[in-house]
């Protein structure tokens, strides 16, 4: 890796901060100053910025309970974002896996490690999210019917995939999808006529958000939970 790389993602700074650095004579290898950017840094090297170490960190995988009125974006010029409630180093690298809307709360998976969101996201992989919806109508069985058959969703070519409705009660039920087309669950129950009051994500793939996790909370996955996809 370039040296102007590796003292950008070990510290945060952006490449042209990191440049100046080396140009000042502040970043040492094994004890040598180091000015060149184009450098490249040897395996096991120990990298020393005013002579305090510089090491990179792994892909970071974090697992949060996303609150109400917040939104999926790095950077938003309205709302508050769900990154002003991550701590955790290079929060600028990090990028939420997929998105929940301003007013759906629950699990919301968040990385560095651009290939594995991929793999959760891509609409090749159909992998399963599960929503608890509270909706303004009384469900019915025909509902059940209607979201396994498909459903026309305005402005869209072709209808949703099958996907089955788990009628809770009158007003509560679990949907379980595998695509992920804008605002879906919600289109999907006005297409029935129904209205969703609330919405909350329970599950994605076979992972379940933390029942300890309250809102606004995270925490970094298990190996084994990461190797889930």
């Amino acid at each position: 890796m370039r040296l102007d790389r590796f003292v950008s993602e070990t510290t945060g700074m952006s490449r042209k901060e990191a440049t100046k650095v080396l140009q000042s004579a502040e970043v040492t290898i094994d004890g040598v100053v180091q000015k060149k950017a184009a450098l490249q840094v040897p395996d096991g090297a120990k990298v020393m910025w005013n002579n305090e170490p510089l090491e990179l960190i792994g892909p970071t995988y974090l697992m949060m309970h996303k609150p109400l009125d917040c939104v999926c974006a790095n950077h938003d010029s309205r709302h508050r974002t769900i990154f002003t409630y991550v701590d955790v180093p290079n929060i600028n690298k990090l990028h939420t896996v997929g998105r929940l809307d301003l007013d759906t709360t629950g699990l919301l998976l968040i990385t560095d490690d651009g290939q594995w969101s991929h793999r959760i996201t891509s609409p090749k992989q159909q992998c399963l999210k599960i929503y608890h919806a509270w909706v303004s109508e009384p469900l019915i069985e025909e509902n059940i019917s209607a979201f396994a058959a498909g459903l026309e969703l305005t402005g869209e070519d072709k209808p949703t995939a099958p996907a089955l409705l788990e009628i809770l009660n009158e007003r509560e039920a679990l949907v379980h999808v595998h695509e992920g087309r804008y605002h879906q669950v919600r289109r999907m129950f006005a297409a029935i006529g129904n209205n969703v009051e609330k919405l909350h994500r329970e599950q994605v793939g076979s992972l379940t958000l933390d029942a300890d996790l309250a809102p606004g909370e995270c925490r970094v996955l298990t190996a084994e939970e990461v190797a889930l996809f």
